[in-house]
């Protein structure tokens, strides 16, 4: 079995936080998920049904070569990220679906037919 590691991954893991959110049951909610794409570096995504929202911010304690500064005391967080279901080493696309931007997420919504307030498509 090959020896999984972290060299030449560039510390993918480390470079976005990503926190659930409410799955939209109304329009105001798919309005806030539009407003959310409207903004840089944040993508909203759904896996295994649950809804997602993603800030692309590296960690501040990454050094230039993308290890981390405060491995012997990371957050536990960072502890239970295991190496063989990361970016770089797991198995499959982490993301059922991913909105990178607003137009991706519009053309969700045409296709759900959802409309929401002052978007016409």
């Amino acid at each position: 079995m090959k020896k999984l590691s972290c060299k030449g991954c560039n510390a993918k893991c480390c470079q976005y936080v990503a926190t659930d959110i409410d799955k939209p049951k109304t329009k105001k909610d798919y309005e806030e998920i539009l407003w959310y794409l409207l903004h840089k570096k944040i993508s909203v995504y759904i896996a295994k049904g649950k809804w997602y929202i993603e800030f692309y911010t590296p960690c501040k304690k990454l050094d230039k070569n993308h290890r981390c500064r405060i491995y012997e005391k990371r957050p536990s967080l960072c502890e239970k990220h295991k190496i063989d279901t990361c970016e770089k080493h797991g198995e499959g696309d982490p993301y059922d679906i991913l909105f990178k931007n607003s137009d991706e997420f519009i053309k969700y919504l045409k296709k759900k037919k959802i409309k929401i307030k002052g978007w016409t498509y």
